[in-house]
């Protein structure tokens, strides 16, 4: 077991930065000791908030320090199979932001790479460790609500909410390129988290094909994000799900992050769950008798009502847990969620997603995707 601290690098110091390093801020194992990013001064304004010792601007000098034994990979896509690689072969554990890559042999040669060096390989996927859906897969394993046959995973998205964090609108720029993100800000890059859920809550069962459909909003009329959105996931003829999301002006969402929130449903044989917000907190203060404050909230067979909502919900927590356990999987050498191999199966069904899309919405069985989009 590995005794001493864990000192990680952080690179790429954008938005979401704040919300990867409190996981290592928190935790008495591990430390932010160095940042590393393009633009000196921003990657200074993240070390002296998190108290790291070094700043590095290029990534390659950053490898060659020693001292460190973690990186935390948090730049574009289309990036991460040479970082990812290279932090690999310089001996260095690594969590990579999801979506992991664009192509299944870019993941592939990633997930070689740290087989063969002998390093712990993590897709951050934070969603997974959300508590509320944390503690709805814990009734599912334990057969609160029997198989389950449906999920329907809820997402609203405003242009104007309520509120939310400062985005500039320049951080989008890499998001509606093809080479970063196929031009799907919403479906590609934030829906790798969806389509990790949904896989999650029908496990052990796999999702067989995908079919797609997009619209088009124009966010203050200039920038073109691929909702409204349905996207349908099956996994046998009485199972299947959903995840539709939208987009209103000035929907009522109130969030400490992005202007969003969802509302997931599992049905199974003998009882449905509901799971209230997730990455906005639009159902704080329901207390109307409406759709009831965040937590988790299910029936069972009995028709008897039951709700956790004193969990943690807010979606700091998710990202938190998230590090706490690839820390644990490092200091006690045991396999990481997402590794590379499940990581690898949420990337194949983006991928039939992204294919429906670009034929004519048609069904895509996930097992006919090889590498990438031609």
């Amino acid at each position: 077991m590995t005794q001493k601290k864990i000192k990680v690098l952080i690179v790429g110091t954008g938005r979401i930065s704040d919300l990867n390093a409190l996981g290592y801020l928190q935790n008495d194992d591990a430390e932010v000791y160095a940042v590393c990013d393009l633009k000196y001064k921003r990657a200074k304004r993240r070390a002296d908030k998190w108290g790291a010792k070094v700043i590095y601007t290029d990534y390659t000098d950053a490898l060659k320090d020693e001292n460190i034994d973690l990186v935390e990979i948090l730049t574009p896509h289309a990036l991460h199979e040479k970082m990812v690689i290279e932090a690999c072969e310089a001996g260095k554990h690594v969590s990579v932001q999801k979506p992991p890559t664009l192509t299944l042999n870019q993941m592939d040669n990633m997930i070689k790479a740290a087989r063969k060096n002998g390093v712990k390989f993590k897709v951050f996927e934070n969603f997974r460790f959300h508590p509320p859906y944390m503690f709805a897969m814990d009734l599912i394993k334990k057969g609160v609500i029997g198989d389950a046959m449906t999920v329907n995973y809820r997402m609203w998205m405003a242009q104007n909410p309520l509120s939310m964090w400062k985005v500039p609108l320049l951080t989008w720029q890499w998001r509606i390129q093809e080479k970063h993100n196929y031009k799907l800000p919403t479906l590609f890059d934030d829906g790798y988290h969806k389509h990790s859920i949904i896989h999650m809550f029908f496990s052990p069962h796999k999702i067989r094909s995908v079919q797609a459909w997009k619209g088009g909003f124009r966010i203050y009329n200039l920038i073109k994000i691929d909702t409204p959105a349905v996207v349908i996931y099956k996994v046998s003829k009485t199972k299947y799900g959903t995840w539709n999301s939208s987009m209103g002006t000035k929907l009522p969402i109130k969030s400490d992050y992005y202007g969003c929130d969802e509302y997931v449903e599992v049905q199974g044989e003998k009882g449905i769950i509901f799971i209230n917000g997730c990455t906005g907190n639009m159902f704080v203060g329901a207390t109307c008798g409406g759709p009831g404050e965040p937590g988790v909230y299910w029936i069972d067979e009995n028709g008897d009502w039951h709700c956790e909502n004193k969990m943690e919900t807010n979606w700091k927590y998710s990202f938190i847990n998230s590090t706490n356990h690839f820390i644990k999987c490092i200091k006690e050498d045991c396999t990481p969620i997402l590794n590379g191999k499940d990581a690898r199966e949420i990337l194949q069904i983006a991928l039939a997603m992204v294919k429906s899309l670009r034929s004519n919405n048609i069904d895509i069985p996930v097992n006919t995707i090889k590498n990438g989009i031609e």
